[in-house]
Order: C-alpha cells, then sequence, then structure tokens
C-alpha cells in the first residue's frame, strides 16, 4: 500500500506519537471498512429476499449514493446471470434446453424451483417408442427359394406354362 501524507512521519513528531496517531488512523480506517462490509451484507441480504423496492431515502442522497446504487445494481444483475446460468446447465443435463430458456428468461423462479420444474415435465414424458430393428426382430421373415431358369417376362409360352404350374399347384397335383 502506498504512503499518503497521512502516514509519514512528520518532522516535527516524535516516534511515540507517530505512533500514537498511525494507531488512531488504523482504527478509523478499520471502523470505516467494518461500517462498509456491514453495508455490503445489508445489501446482499436485501438482494436475497428478494426486496426491489427502492427505499424512499435512498432517492434524496447525493452522488456517492448512486455510486453504491450501481454496486447493488452490479450484484443484482451478477446473481441473475449465474441463476440463469444455473437453471440453463440443467436444462442441458435434463435434455430440455428450451423449456429451461423459458423457466431461466421468461420467469423469476428461483433455481431450485426451475429445476424442480425440469424434473417434474420428466414424468409426463410419453414412453419411447421402440425403434424398426426392435419391432422387425420380433417377425419371422419369409424365406425365399430360387426359382429354376425363370423364363422371361414378355414371352406367351412362359406365362402359359407358369399359369399351368400354379393351377397345378392349387389343385394339389404338383
Amino acid at each position: 500500500m502506498e504512503e499518503t501524507d497521512d502516514r509519514k512521519q512528520r518532522d516535527d513528531e516524535s516516534d511515540e506519537d507517530y505512533a500514537k496517531r498511525m494507531e488512531e488512523q488504523d482504527k478509523k480506517e478499520e471502523k470505516a471498512r467494518k461500517a462498509e462490509e456491514e453495508e455490503k451484507d445489508k445489501e446482499a441480504k436485501r438482494a436475497d429476499e428478494g426486496d426491489d423496492d427502492v427505499d424512499a431515502e435512498a432517492d434524496d442522497k447525493d452522488d456517492e449514493e448512486d455510486g453504491k446504487r450501481a454496486g447493488r445494481a452490479k450484484g443484482a444483475r451478477q446473481r441473475e446471470r449465474i441463476r440463469c446460468a444455473q437453471i440453463i446447465a440443467a436444462g442441458i443435463k435434463a435434455g430440455r434446453v428450451n423449456q429451461a430458456a423459458v423457466f431461466a428468461f421468461d420467469t423469476s423462479l428461483s433455481v431450485a424451483q426451475a429445476i424442480s420444474a425440469l424434473g417434474a415435465s420428466e414424468l409426463d414424458k410419453p414412453k419411447a417408442r421402440t425403434g424398426l430393428g426392435e419391432r422387425m426382430s420380433t417377425v419371422a421373415a419369409p424365406i425365399a427359394t430360387p426359382q429354376a431358369e425363370a423364363p422371361a417376362a414378355d414371352d406367351p409360352r412362359a406365362i402359359a406354362q407358369r399359369a399351368i404350374a400354379a393351377a397345378a399347384r392349387v389343385r394339389g397335383e404338383a
């Protein structure tokens, strides 16, 4: 930490006086730091509880307060980004990215509520149909036997012979 003019020992100041002055200044700085941390904790607590209302007295404060508001807004944006990222990650894991995006960006659901809703939709999902290969595995395939010298399809003699052979099979002669 750089030494400021307040931290330097003055020419007319003894070592004991300088040490006392530094202790007092350290105490003041520590007190200011604690007050600032308490204020940040209060702001975080309000944000966690969902207190989005701006206090009336906050509107009356000077530009220094605008810096604090900007800090609160920045923290709120960061928390919202984290919430959205967690919901989207859960949606990717569950295979429902579109639904997770709706929960993350179009609602104010908490992460736990959104993940619970994503999980509940799994219960209503219809059973997946089996694939064609699985359905076909239960059906016996007919066995095709090769025919002896198949005559040409447009030969009238061949057509007549096939008709006669078919009739003989039907009568049980062949």
